[in-house]
């Protein structure tokens, strides 16, 4: 037994709906997250801005990050607890 045209399109506007809303709210959620405060030079300096926007840190050669990654493997692997 089918249902009728009005219940399916009843339903069909709720789901629609509520998939606008969602939406909306992630987009919400979104724009927080990323809210930079601009005028404050100290949350700048703390998340590593400076006051144009450009980042204050600078960039590490591969293969420090690559000797860093080595080192960090090698203290969990020899800290580990063998059962």
């Amino acid at each position: 037994m089918r249902h009728s045209i009005y219940l399916q399109l009843a339903t069909l506007l709720l789901k629609a709906d509520l998939k606008r809303e969602e939406k909306q709210w992630q987009r919400t959620i979104r724009r927080t997250a990323h809210d930079i405060p601009w005028t404050n030079v100290h949350l700048l300096r703390d998340i590593g801005l400076d006051r144009d926007g450009r980042s204050t840190r600078a960039n590490v050669p591969d293969a420090v990050k690559v000797e860093r990654r080595v080192r960090h493997l090698r203290r969990v692997l020899t800290s580990r607890i063998m059962t």
